[in-house]
């Protein structure tokens, strides 16, 4: 057995190795989540890095995966999180998983410059908590994933006058306005109008009297699974429907283009967006444990 750096053409084998953990919530990792070679390259061509430097596999003598790890980060960031140690089912208990682990925070220091790690782990996925403890890793928060596998029912929208559509490029100074408003990361505006006529995101938006008031930005990198990232609405419609409505809208163009699940990560406090999630068909997939730990 050897470990070695992601080659191009190991994509097929590790999002086997993934969606076979994936599906199991005793084995349930956040990161990766790939069903299909385009999904491995695509999350790393989101990030804008190179996957054969951030993602570390195990082949035994045949050539055969047994396992991988690795980060996915920003180009050069010092913040990165985990594609946590996934291993074949006839490879556990050998502690390849250990091996895996240690060699990519040791790659993770020595080569990348990463100072915090964070990973996701399904909150009955023991074996994983005990590895990433052991590691040194410590719980931080947990999250809940949700999944809608319908297409969104169309509803009205639920104010008067207001009219949910694609959002155009001339849109983004508004979007970037209300997404600073709702305190998210901080971003560039330059990063929100380099992110409207991208293929990898999808921005639709709640129009009243011709003023933006509301948007949701999907990440379509994997176009059959969008991800809802962020739903901002001004302070005065809060409350009342506009973004879930936003959100079903905008899930329901993706599916008939041919989506066929929807995910979404959320706090377990914050009871108002679930309840408003449920409405568009999101259900309760995967609690998660998130821990990190600093190189």
């Amino acid at each position: 057995m050897s470990l070695r750096p992601f080659r191009l053409d190991d994509a097929p084998a590790l999002a086997t190795l993934a969606a076979a953990c994936a599906r199991s919530e005793t084995d349930f990792v956040l990161n990766p989540m790939w069903d299909s070679a385009d999904e491995v390259l695509g999350d790393f061509a989101r990030h804008g890095i190179d996957a054969a430097t951030h993602l570390l596999v195990a082949d035994d003598e045949g050539g055969a995966l047994l396992g991988m790890a690795g980060f996915l980060r920003r180009p050069s960031g010092d913040l990165a999180g985990l594609i946590c140690p996934v291993v074949s089912r006839r490879e556990r208990g050998r502690g390849l998983g250990g091996q895996l682990l240690r060699a990519a925070l040791a790659h993770g220091v020595d080569e990348l410059g990463i100072k915090l790690v964070t990973a996701g782990i399904g909150a009955r996925n023991h074996a994983g908590y005990a590895l990433l403890a052991g590691a040194g890793f410590r719980p931080v928060r947990q999250h809940v994933l949700m999944r809608c596998d319908e297409t969104p029912k169309p509803t009205p929208p639920p104010v008067e006058g207001l009219v949910f559509e694609a959002a155009r490029a001339t849109d983004a100074e508004a979007i970037h306005e209300i997404y600073e408003s709702c305190g998210f990361e901080s971003r560039t505006l330059d990063a929100t109008r380099s992110f409207i006529p991208g293929r990898r995101h999808a921005h639709a938006v709640a129009r009243q009297a011709g003023h933006v008031v509301g948007f949701v930005e999907l990440e379509t990198h994997w176009p059959r699974r969008p991800w809802v990232a962020y739903v901002g609405v001004m302070p005065g419609l809060r409350d009342r429907g506009v973004g879930s409505g936003l959100v079903g809208w905008a899930l329901a163009r993706e599916f008939g283009a041919g989506a066929t699940t929807a995910l979404l990560m959320l706090s377990p406090a914050n009871r108002t967006a679930f309840r408003a999630y449920e409405k568009v068909g999101f259900r309760r997939f995967r609690m998660v444990d998130v821990l990190e730990k600093r190189l």
